[in-house]
């Protein structure tokens, strides 16, 4: 194979960069408004460009770097619009087709986020699909009335947070409450959420300190049993918050809880509509 001299090697990084150009022009285009699945395509296309020896390894990190932009941009859309499509499903009262959108939507969020979608998208997408898990095409019933009645009556439903700054990442309901088994203590929930709970429990009864780890088993009473058997499961999570005064203790979950969003299924299934905490 013949060796290129200086100018000969120019022109050929030129044209490959000119190619590359082109290619991200067309990713972009498509990536605003196309199927994410042929933005992937196009960006394996760009990918197999950027190899070729002679590209220009600062400029290909550069194009890399785009790339994975729109196919992040393109994944966000296209969760946006599941996410739409499935809250009308809802009000329709389609759980079927709320349920199917919303796996695909989370597929596509794990795509999002391992392409480099950032925090404030994934807080979004968790409050959003606990949302629309509770969308029905039914009013406000009786029993979402009477919770709220008595919320006021309590006038408060847990513990505050330090210095009176919380940063919630997930909806919180208050009603109804989950039973919890923590390492054989038994306790109610003040509040809970797909992150984690707020317990009924007097931190000098409990044996672990603010970083400590255990295992929970989460139900929810009024819930009915299926086929015998009461819904629920066990659930790892973590001590964030010990609040000796309001006897009450914070466990965070270290994900999502597959746990509590199926306890979220079984509860519209049984006609109850969680109240979030206000």
């Amino acid at each position: 194979m013949p060796v290129m001299d200086a100018d000969q090697r120019r022109k050929l990084e030129e044209q490959l960069i000119r190619k590359a150009e082109d290619a991200l022009r067309i990713l972009r285009r498509e990536a605003e408004t196309g199927d994410p699945a042929r933005v992937d395509t196009l960006a394996e296309a760009l990918a197999g460009l950027l190899k070729t020896r002679e590209f220009p390894s600062q400029r290909a990190a550069e194009f890399r770097d785009l790339s994975r932009a729109h196919q992040c941009g393109a994944y966000q859309r296209s969760v946006d619009s599941l996410l739409v499509q499935a809250e009308r499903c809802g009000h329709r009262g389609d759980d079927k087709g709320r349920n199917a959108l919303l796996t695909q939507a989370k597929d596509h969020f794990a795509k999002a986020l391992r392409l480099g979608a950032d925090g404030e998208f994934r807080h979004g997408v968790e409050r959003r699909v606990q949302a629309t898990l509770m969308t029905s095409k039914d009013g406000v019933d009786d029993r979402t009335k009477q919770a709220a009645k008595r919320r006021l009556e309590q006038h408060d439903v847990g513990a505050k947070p330090p210095n009176g700054i919380e940063h919630r990442r997930a909806i919180r309901y208050a009603d109804p409450v989950l039973a919890v088994e923590a390492e054989g203590r038994r306790c109610t929930t003040i509040n809970w959420s797909t992150r984690g709970l707020l317990v009924d429990l007097p931190p000098a009864e409990f044996g672990h300190a603010v970083g400590g780890k255990l295992r929970l088993e989460l139900y929810c009473p009024e819930v009915p049993e299926t086929g015998g058997r009461r819904v629920g499961g066990r659930q790892v999570a973590h001590v964030v918050r010990l609040d000796p005064d309001r006897h009450a203790v914070a466990l965070s979950f270290p994900d999502i809880s597959t746990v509590v969003l199926d306890l979220m299924h079984a509860m519209k299934d049984a006609g109850i509509k969680p109240e979030p905490e206000r």
